[in-house]
């Protein structure tokens, strides 16, 4: 794998979840005290662990790091399954010790905040995505190239 890529990585992970965590800072009702803005640095930083704790462990299930380079399905599936659980874990913990609360526009599912139950598969995936733009360029190219045949 080029190492220009494993440099890129955390950087677009970082941007992306510094994105979701300032836009959708508003679901919430921060307790901590903290500042809102290093409150959110600090998520972005935790999140970027977190996928990076991802990726290295769907690494050791491969036996290689170059999966990054051709996700298959099951390695979308389980970056998925551990960003849930993790989200899962996160959200139950600190709202049972008050850390955060949600706001009334903030859609659950029993009583999970969606926004934080997604965002870790959803950040990981799509930074896969772009530092891969020629697989999913080709991807993309071929299913229109299909619609339009029909």
């Amino acid at each position: 794998m080029k190492r220009l890529k494993l440099i890129f990585l955390p950087l677009i992970v970082l941007g992306l979840n510094t994105l979701w965590e300032f836009s959708h800072y508003r679901l919430y009702t921060d307790l901590t005290g903290i500042s809102p803005t290093v409150h959110l640095i600090l998520a972005s930083l935790t999140d970027l662990i977190l996928i990076l704790f991802i990726f290295f462990v769907n690494s050791i299930l491969n036996k290689k790091i170059n999966w990054i380079e051709n996700p298959k399905k099951i390695d979308y599936f389980f970056i998925i399954l551990l960003g849930t659980l993790i989200a899962t874990g996160i959200e139950i913990y600190s709202l049972s010790e008050g850390r955060w609360t949600y706001t009334s526009s903030m859609p659950t599912i029993f009583g999970i905040g969606i926004s934080p139950l997604v965002q870790l598969s959803t950040t990981a995936i799509i930074s896969l995505r772009l530092i891969n733009p020629s697989k999913f360029l080709k991807i993309k190219y071929k299913y229109l190239k299909k619609k339009w045949k029909t």
